[in-house]
């Protein structure tokens, strides 16, 4: 897990972006996606609440193919969000 913050208009916004896994039902991973989901809040993460999950208009979760790809995505939505 990565955790950024970035400013936004002016105001201070937290990512978490994390990497896909797969796991088995005895919770090992059994693999690792190149594939990352990008969670923002207001206020700082804690383990257990990492924010808002960005999700496309079918209420999906949006997947990343890095996390400058995320961050710049963060950065683009919140913007047009904030205004």
């Amino acid at each position: 897990m990565t955790n950024k913050i970035i400013d936004v208009l002016g105001r201070t916004i937290w990512l978490s972006i994390d990497q896909l896994r797969i796991y088995l039902a005895d919770h090992n991973i059994t693999e690792l996606k190149e594939e990352f989901l990008c969670y923002f809040k207001t206020t700082e993460p804690t383990p257990l609440i990492l924010g808002e999950l960005f999700r496309d208009e079918n209420r999906k979760p949006l997947l990343f193919n890095s996390i400058d790809h995320a961050t710049e995505y963060a950065i683009k939505e919140l913007g047009k969000r904030l205004k």
